[in-house]
Protein backbone atom coordinates (compact mmCIF):
# COMPACT_ATOMS: atom_id res chain seq x y z
CA UNK A 1 0.00 0.00 0.00
CA UNK A 2 2.84 2.39 0.70
CA UNK A 3 4.41 1.90 -2.77
CA UNK A 4 1.32 2.91 -4.76
CA UNK A 5 1.10 6.45 -3.48
CA UNK A 6 4.77 6.96 -4.28
CA UNK A 7 4.35 5.75 -7.88
CA UNK A 8 1.23 7.82 -8.28
CA UNK A 9 2.99 10.92 -6.99
CA UNK A 10 5.85 10.43 -9.41
CA UNK A 11 3.48 10.03 -12.33
CA UNK A 12 1.61 13.14 -11.26
CA UNK A 13 4.82 15.15 -11.01
CA UNK A 14 5.84 13.93 -14.47
CA UNK A 15 2.52 15.01 -15.99
CA UNK A 16 2.81 18.34 -14.22
CA UNK A 17 6.30 18.90 -15.69
CA UNK A 18 4.99 18.00 -19.17
CA UNK A 19 2.10 20.43 -18.81
CA UNK A 20 4.49 23.12 -17.62
CA UNK A 21 6.78 22.51 -20.60
CA UNK A 22 3.80 22.58 -22.98
CA UNK A 23 2.55 25.81 -21.41
CA UNK A 24 6.04 27.31 -21.74
CA UNK A 25 6.21 26.31 -25.40
CA UNK A 26 2.75 27.76 -26.06
CA UNK A 27 3.63 30.95 -24.25
CA UNK A 28 6.92 31.21 -26.13
CA UNK A 29 5.13 30.67 -29.45
CA UNK A 30 2.52 33.31 -28.61
CA UNK A 31 5.26 35.72 -27.50
CA UNK A 32 7.17 35.20 -30.75
CA UNK A 33 3.99 35.65 -32.77
CA UNK A 34 3.10 38.84 -30.89
CA UNK A 35 6.66 40.12 -31.38
CA UNK A 36 6.49 39.49 -35.14
CA UNK A 37 3.14 41.30 -35.38
CA UNK A 38 4.55 44.20 -33.36
CA UNK A 39 7.57 44.51 -35.67
CA UNK A 40 5.33 44.39 -38.74
CA UNK A 41 3.05 47.11 -37.42
CA UNK A 42 5.99 49.30 -36.36
CA UNK A 43 7.57 49.08 -39.82
CA UNK A 44 4.29 50.04 -41.49
CA UNK A 45 3.42 52.82 -39.03
CA UNK A 46 6.91 54.31 -39.33
CA UNK A 47 5.84 56.90 -41.96
CA UNK A 48 2.71 58.03 -40.10
CA UNK A 49 2.57 61.36 -38.25
CA UNK A 50 0.52 59.86 -35.45
CA UNK A 51 3.00 58.82 -32.78
CA UNK A 52 0.47 57.12 -30.54
CA UNK A 53 0.21 53.42 -31.43
CA UNK A 54 -2.65 51.49 -29.80
CA UNK A 55 -1.63 48.68 -27.47
CA UNK A 56 -1.33 45.20 -28.91
CA UNK A 57 -4.29 44.11 -26.83
CA UNK A 58 -6.53 45.97 -29.29
CA UNK A 59 -5.27 43.88 -32.20
CA UNK A 60 -6.28 40.37 -32.95
CA UNK A 61 -3.51 37.89 -32.12
CA UNK A 62 -4.05 36.35 -35.52
CA UNK A 63 -1.36 37.20 -38.11
CA UNK A 64 -3.87 37.16 -40.93
CA UNK A 65 -6.17 39.60 -39.13
CA UNK A 66 -3.27 41.97 -38.38
CA UNK A 67 -2.04 41.78 -41.97
CA UNK A 68 -5.55 42.46 -43.25
CA UNK A 69 -5.83 45.58 -41.08
CA UNK A 70 -2.44 46.87 -42.22
CA UNK A 71 -3.24 46.16 -45.87
CA UNK A 72 -6.56 47.99 -45.59
CA UNK A 73 -4.89 51.07 -44.11
CA UNK A 74 -2.16 51.04 -46.73
CA UNK A 75 -4.69 50.67 -49.54
CA UNK A 76 -6.81 53.51 -48.17
CA UNK A 77 -3.75 55.77 -47.94
CA UNK A 78 -2.70 54.96 -51.51
CA UNK A 79 -6.22 55.66 -52.78
CA UNK A 80 -6.25 59.05 -51.06
CA UNK A 81 -2.85 59.82 -52.56
CA UNK A 82 -3.97 58.86 -56.06
CA UNK A 83 -7.17 60.89 -55.68
CA UNK A 84 -5.16 63.96 -54.62
CA UNK A 85 -2.74 63.55 -57.52
CA UNK A 86 -5.64 63.23 -59.98
CA UNK A 87 -7.27 66.36 -58.56
CA UNK A 88 -4.01 68.35 -58.85
CA UNK A 89 -3.49 67.11 -62.41
CA UNK A 90 -7.02 68.14 -63.39
CA UNK A 91 -6.51 71.61 -61.91
CA UNK A 92 -3.19 72.04 -63.74
CA UNK A 93 -4.75 71.00 -67.06
CA UNK A 94 -7.60 73.47 -66.55
CA UNK A 95 -5.19 76.34 -65.84
CA UNK A 96 -3.11 75.50 -68.91
CA UNK A 97 -6.23 75.30 -71.10
CA UNK A 98 -7.45 78.70 -69.83
CA UNK A 99 -4.01 80.22 -70.48
CA UNK A 100 -3.92 78.92 -74.06
CA UNK A 101 -7.46 80.20 -74.75
CA UNK A 102 -6.57 83.66 -73.42
CA UNK A 103 -3.40 83.73 -75.54
CA UNK A 104 -5.37 82.74 -78.64
CA UNK A 105 -7.86 85.57 -77.99
CA UNK A 106 -5.00 88.07 -77.68
CA UNK A 107 -3.50 86.93 -81.00
CA UNK A 108 -6.88 87.32 -82.70
CA UNK A 109 -7.20 90.84 -81.25
CA UNK A 110 -3.73 91.80 -82.47
CA UNK A 111 -4.46 90.40 -85.92
CA UNK A 112 -7.63 92.53 -86.15
CA UNK A 113 -5.78 95.72 -85.16
CA UNK A 114 -2.67 95.45 -87.34
CA UNK A 115 -3.21 96.21 -91.04
CA UNK A 116 -2.03 94.04 -93.93
CA UNK A 117 -2.11 90.77 -92.02
CA UNK A 118 -3.40 87.67 -93.77
CA UNK A 119 -6.19 85.71 -92.03
CA UNK A 120 -3.97 82.64 -91.66
CA UNK A 121 -0.85 84.48 -90.48
CA UNK A 122 1.32 82.60 -88.00
CA UNK A 123 1.76 83.84 -84.46
CA UNK A 124 5.36 84.75 -85.20
CA UNK A 125 4.23 86.88 -88.14
CA UNK A 126 1.53 88.55 -86.03
CA UNK A 127 4.03 89.52 -83.32
CA UNK A 128 6.60 90.78 -85.83
CA UNK A 129 4.07 92.86 -87.79
CA UNK A 130 2.63 94.27 -84.55
CA UNK A 131 6.07 95.44 -83.41
CA UNK A 132 6.77 97.03 -86.80
CA UNK A 133 3.35 98.72 -86.82
CA UNK A 134 3.86 100.19 -83.34
CA UNK A 135 7.28 101.50 -84.34
CA UNK A 136 5.85 103.14 -87.45
CA UNK A 137 3.12 104.78 -85.35
CA UNK A 138 5.71 106.12 -82.93
CA UNK A 139 7.70 107.62 -85.81
CA UNK A 140 4.56 109.18 -87.27
CA UNK A 141 3.66 110.71 -83.91
CA UNK A 142 7.14 112.18 -83.59
CA UNK A 143 7.00 113.60 -87.10
CA UNK A 144 3.57 115.16 -86.59
CA UNK A 145 4.68 116.75 -83.33
CA UNK A 146 7.66 118.26 -85.11
CA UNK A 147 5.39 119.63 -87.85
CA UNK A 148 3.04 121.06 -85.27
CA UNK A 149 5.84 122.75 -83.36
CA UNK A 150 7.41 124.16 -86.51
CA UNK A 151 4.09 125.49 -87.83
CA UNK A 152 3.37 127.20 -84.52
CA UNK A 153 6.81 128.79 -84.38
CA UNK A 154 6.80 130.27 -87.90
CA UNK A 155 4.30 132.19 -89.99
CA UNK A 156 3.29 131.04 -93.44
CA UNK A 157 4.73 132.80 -96.49
CA UNK A 158 2.89 132.91 -99.83
CA UNK A 159 4.50 133.05 -103.28
CA UNK A 160 2.88 133.10 -106.71
CA UNK A 161 4.65 131.72 -109.76
CA UNK A 162 3.13 131.59 -113.22
CA UNK A 163 3.70 131.42 -116.93
CA UNK A 164 1.36 131.45 -119.93
CA UNK A 165 0.27 127.82 -119.36
CA UNK A 166 0.48 127.27 -115.61
CA UNK A 167 0.47 129.01 -112.26
CA UNK A 168 1.70 127.84 -108.87
CA UNK A 169 0.73 129.22 -105.45
CA UNK A 170 3.28 128.26 -102.79
CA UNK A 171 2.63 128.65 -99.06
CA UNK A 172 5.53 127.87 -96.72
CA UNK A 173 5.33 127.08 -93.02
CA UNK A 174 8.69 125.92 -91.67
CA UNK A 175 9.53 122.85 -93.77
CA UNK A 176 5.88 122.19 -94.76
CA UNK A 177 4.99 123.55 -98.20
CA UNK A 178 1.57 123.84 -99.78
CA UNK A 179 1.53 123.83 -103.60
CA UNK A 180 -1.55 125.05 -105.46
CA UNK A 181 -1.03 124.23 -109.16
CA UNK A 182 -3.32 125.23 -112.02
CA UNK A 183 -2.68 124.21 -115.62
CA UNK A 184 -4.39 123.17 -118.83
CA UNK A 185 -5.20 119.47 -118.90
CA UNK A 186 -2.82 117.30 -120.85
CA UNK A 187 -1.79 113.62 -120.69
CA UNK A 188 0.52 112.56 -117.83
CA UNK A 189 0.57 116.05 -116.30
CA UNK A 190 -0.23 114.88 -112.75
CA UNK A 191 2.26 112.01 -113.03
CA UNK A 192 4.98 114.37 -114.21
CA UNK A 193 4.30 116.78 -111.31
CA UNK A 194 4.67 113.97 -108.77
CA UNK A 195 7.85 112.84 -110.50
CA UNK A 196 9.25 116.36 -109.97
CA UNK A 197 8.35 116.22 -106.26
CA UNK A 198 9.96 112.81 -105.96
CA UNK A 199 13.06 114.01 -107.79
CA UNK A 200 13.62 116.74 -105.21
CA UNK A 201 12.82 114.40 -102.28
CA UNK A 202 9.69 116.23 -101.22
CA UNK A 203 7.58 113.96 -98.97
CA UNK A 204 3.94 114.26 -100.05
CA UNK A 205 1.52 114.34 -97.12
CA UNK A 206 -1.72 114.99 -99.01
CA UNK A 207 -2.90 115.72 -102.55
CA UNK A 208 -6.15 116.60 -104.28
CA UNK A 209 -6.99 116.84 -108.01
CA UNK A 210 -9.91 118.63 -109.69
CA UNK A 211 -10.68 119.26 -113.39
CA UNK A 212 -13.12 121.88 -114.65
CA UNK A 213 -13.48 122.90 -118.33
CA UNK A 214 -10.12 121.35 -119.17
CA UNK A 215 -8.52 123.33 -116.37
CA UNK A 216 -6.63 121.14 -113.87
CA UNK A 217 -6.26 122.19 -110.24
CA UNK A 218 -3.82 120.15 -108.12
CA UNK A 219 -3.13 120.88 -104.47
CA UNK A 220 -0.20 119.18 -102.76
CA UNK A 221 1.01 119.38 -99.15
CA UNK A 222 4.60 118.20 -98.80
CA UNK A 223 7.57 118.28 -96.45
CA UNK A 224 10.72 119.81 -97.96
CA UNK A 225 13.97 119.05 -96.14
CA UNK A 226 17.45 120.45 -96.49
CA UNK A 227 17.81 123.75 -98.34
CA UNK A 228 14.11 124.55 -98.25
CA UNK A 229 14.02 127.74 -100.30
CA UNK A 230 16.39 126.41 -102.94
CA UNK A 231 14.43 123.16 -103.25
CA UNK A 232 11.13 125.04 -103.61
CA UNK A 233 12.57 127.15 -106.39
CA UNK A 234 13.75 124.05 -108.24
CA UNK A 235 10.37 122.34 -107.86
CA UNK A 236 8.55 125.43 -109.06
CA UNK A 237 10.83 125.84 -112.08
CA UNK A 238 10.54 122.19 -113.12
CA UNK A 239 6.75 122.25 -112.86
CA UNK A 240 6.38 125.44 -114.88
CA UNK A 241 8.37 124.05 -117.81
CA UNK A 242 6.32 120.83 -118.02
Amino acid sequence: MSAFPSSHAKAEKKRQRERNMEDQQNWKGEAEEECEINELLCSIMEGYNDKVIPPLSQFSPSRQAAAAIVEEKGSSSRERGRAKEAEEMTESLKKERDRREKMAENYVLLQSMVPNLFPKATRETIVGETIAYIQSLEKEITRMEELKNSSESSKGKMHLYSNRKSSIDVTVSSNVVFFGIQSMVRPRLVTDIFMVLHKHKAEVLAANVAVNHRQLTLTVTAVVSGNRDGTIEKIKGDILIL
